[in-house]
């Protein structure tokens, strides 16, 4: 068999992965290497394969990240230096050759599969043959234990459990390695025969270039030394050498990109010396440049491109800081603590160690607020969330999820006695009074402790079962402590009581359907509705929906009551639109909630398509609603909505704002329209925080194509300050609670009078 080698000037290693900020973390390997025997390369099914990548040699384009990446959690690259892969079997499926071999991470072995496609064979400007393959394939990064430590990145967590590898080559004989290398030297001397000469005639042109460039331009040797430095960047020189103005802790980073920068050409991210003392935030490019003299002396340099990014750093930390901080007391809020104990259960499971949940409430805090008035209150506040930072642990995550509510993630708890120690040094924390100008404020809190994984095995359910326990201590004692017990949430006769009513009051039909208008805020004018479903139990009466839908969701029964709510209201809308075209008028869109348990049931989407061909709903009046956290806990997420907007549906993401999704990640799936959670909305007119992050989602979902809806307007002052962004539409009691059939007839006469 003949051996191949890589021509690594123009092949690519690389990878990807979901995270929180920018969607997907996507990196390179910039050093690998493969071992390739076959007697001829278009076709693979006798080849063998091996791959060798080097984890040190990893690049994001972000220090921290990179950093990270390197770090024991995840590549471990000091007791783990090499990942390989080794073919074992090669088939040919259509134009696709499946490579299956054995991948090994960390010294774990899985076997795993590529699909290979052959780019084709072509003659470089050398004269060689060179043939061309593109391959990837996904792994599950718990499989290799490759976990994510929030604490060493401040931009965010991983939330995709699956890595995709990415492998573009291209392949030439090693036989004509020898005759490339001396075409090489041939073509080099050619070039640089005269040195001197070549640069004085080129001179005049590269001045212009230079003289005009706002990036910052050197030119220096492997030790740092300047060479060359552009005109744009002279004033902000600080030494003859480059690595005596580069902070401190990116230094030794940058010496060895700088290293690799001779054969590799990429980016990287670091802090530079400015003459006042200050750094600014650089990108820079490195390219590797060689200059041969007529004795055939090589000389190597390296040039960089620096570009400062400084501005777009702060903007970053001020978006993030908004969306994912507390501004009373600076703690995460619970859309980060939330994505914090998501991540850091994913990689328990994997660890196989525990954690605890903390929900913390402060007794009596009304008393302090009616009393002494709001500032004191949060004075008392800010205060309370140093006490509670001061008794954990650095590895810890605190956060405030609204009023006096705080709550604690625990990491890699020992036993149940560590986390209990934990939650009495924090009461003891609270026995001294708070004091502001010589006053004098008690304060004490109550605490309910859940234990992962005995009291939940989801994020949402942990947290439910602390606040559960924290409610016994506050109708037991106060100023104390309680453990989740089942006893707690039991009261299992309700449970199954309401069960038993909710399995018969689906076969009974004594559900009926609410419509809640959507309305364009510009003109008034109505564009469609929300369908809600309603339960009046014979017996009971009107049960509320935050009663039954939850224990819908958990026994499974959404499914049937959910498929009852589709049908029932597409039936209903393709009577009302026949009336509104008839009169001419523009038809409505319908939004129906879809839940995670729908989405996960396999046979949903031939659900969906019956339903339109048995009501005849054309597909472009109906929209189905989904939660952000849909995103993150869907399998193929992306096939399934992607299926459902090839039928003509529309997909609307709900309560947008409350998770942990990007709209970098929004953008890459099928959906027409955002609804701003409500939480943002009820204090638009109070919080210039909410307001500010209302326009930002406006302004980027508007870029990308987005129908915006801002859920929860109920005053006219929502209205006032939404109508300043323009081109919006809005759901809410302020234009009209969700109205019965007969209701919403009405509805639809008095809006049609109006806008006629």
């Amino acid at each position: 068999m003949k051996r191949w080698i890589v021509d690594e000037d123009h092949s690519f290693v690389g990878f990807e992965v979901k995270h929180m900020m920018v969607a997907k973390v996507r990196g390179q390997f910039n050093n690998f290497t493969a071992d390739i025997q076959a007697n001829d390369l278009t076709d693979l099914t006798t080849a063998h394969i091996s791959f060798f990548f080097s984890t040190n040699s990893i690049h994001t384009r972000n220090n921290d990240r990179d950093f990270h990446l390197k770090s024991p959690d995840f590549f471990d690259v000091e007791h783990y230096p090499t990942i390989t892969f080794h073919s074992t079997q090669i088939i040919k499926k259509a134009d696709v050759y499946k490579v299956t071999g054995d991948l090994t991470i960390k010294d774990v072995t899985k076997s795993i599969t590529f699909d290979v496609n052959y780019g084709g064979k072509a003659t470089n400007a050398s004269g060689v043959v060179v043939y061309g393959y593109e391959a990837a394939t996904t792994i599950k990064r718990e499989e290799f234990g490759l976990t994510w430590n929030t604490f060493l990145e401040s931009g965010g967590v991983l939330v995709g459990s699956e890595v995709q590898i990415m492998v573009n080559l291209e392949l030439q004989a090693e036989s004509d390695k020898q005759l490339i290398k001396e075409q090489q030297v041939k073509a080099t001397n050619t070039v640089y025969e005269n040195a001197e000469s070549e640069v004085a005639l080129s001179h005049d042109i590269h001045r212009i270039i230079t003289e005009n460039l706002t990036d910052y331009v050197v030119i220096i040797n492997k030790h740092g030394d300047v060479k060359y430095v552009s005109p744009s960047f002279t004033n902000k020189l600080q030494s003859n050498n480059i690595f005596e103005s580069i902070h401190e802790e990116d230094k030794q980073t940058v010496k060895q990109d700088i290293l690799r920068a001779a054969s590799h050409s990429f980016k990287n991210e670091f802090r530079y010396l400015q003459d006042d003392g200050s750094f600014i935030e650089v990108e820079a490019s490195m390219t590797g440049i060689h200059v041969q003299t007529t004795d055939n002396y090589e000389q190597q340099f390296i040039l960089i491109v620096m570009r400062d990014i400084s501005n777009q750093k702060e903007v970053e930390n001020v978006i993030y800081q908004l969306a994912f901080h507390d501004p009373l007391t600076n703690l995460p809020n619970r859309r980060l603590f939330m994505n914090h104990l998501r991540n850091e259960m994913m990689d328990q499971k994997a660890a196989k160690t525990n954690l605890s949940v903390l929900f913390i409430d402060l007794d009596d805090f009304k008393t302090i607020n009616d009393k002494w008035g709001h500032d004191i209150g949060d004075y008392v506040l800010i205060e309370v969330a140093e006490r509670i930072q001061s008794a954990i642990r650095t590895s810890d995550v605190a956060a405030r999820f609204g009023g006096d509510e705080f709550v604690v993630l625990l990491k890699d708890v020992r036993d149940k006695e560590q986390a209990i120690t934990i939650v009495e040094r924090m009461l003891d924390k609270f026995k001294k009074p708070i004091t502001k100008e010589d006053q004098q404020y008690s304060v004490t809190s109550s605490i309910g402790v859940a234990h992962y994984p005995d009291h939940g095995n989801s994020a949402e359910g942990l947290i439910k079962n602390a606040d559960t326990a924290l409610y016994h201590v506050k109708d037991r004692s106060k100023n104390d402590f309680m453990i989740f017990e089942q006893s707690m949430k039991d009261q299992s006769l309700e449970n199954e009581i309401l069960e038993n009513a909710l399995r018969q009051g689906i076969k009974e039909k004594q559900f009926y359907l609410e419509y809640q208008p959507k309305v364009n805020m510009d003109t008034n004018e109505l564009i469609g509705m929300e369908a809600l479903a309603r339960w009046s139990h014979p017996e009971l009466g009107l049960i509320p929906p935050n009663k039954f839908i939850p224990l819908a969701e958990e026994t499974g029964l959404i499914i049937p009551l959910g498929e009852w709510v589709l049908k029932e209201s597409c039936r209903q809308l393709v009577l009302w639109q026949k009336q509104r075209l008839n009169k001419g008028q523009t038809p409505l869109v319908l939004s129906v909630n879809v839940s995670v348990r729908q989405l996960e049931d396999t046979k949903f989407i031939d659900t969906l398509k019956a339903v339109i061909k048995e009501t005849a709903i054309n597909p472009e009046w109906l929209e189905l609603e989904i939660t952000e956290s849909i995103l993150a806990n869907v399998q193929n997420t992306s096939v399934i909505l992607k299926t459902i907007q090839e039928l003509g549906v529309h997909i609307s993401v709900d309560d947008f704002g409350t998770g942990y999704s990007s709209l970098t990640y929004i953008k890459e799936l099928p959906i027409n329209t955002l609804k701003i959670d409500r939480s943002f909305v009820q204090d638009i007119h109070t919080n210039k925080e909410s307001k500010e992050i209302i326009k930002a989602i406006i302004h980027l979902a508007k870029s990308i194509g987005l129908d915006v809806i801002a859920e929860g307007v109920e005053v006219k002052e929502h209205v006032e300050e939404l109508r300043d962004t323009k081109d919006i539409y809005a759901q809410g009691f302020y234009y009209s609670y969700p109205l019965q059939v007969s209701e919403f007839e009405q509805y639809l006469q008095t809006n049609q009078q109006e806008n006629s």
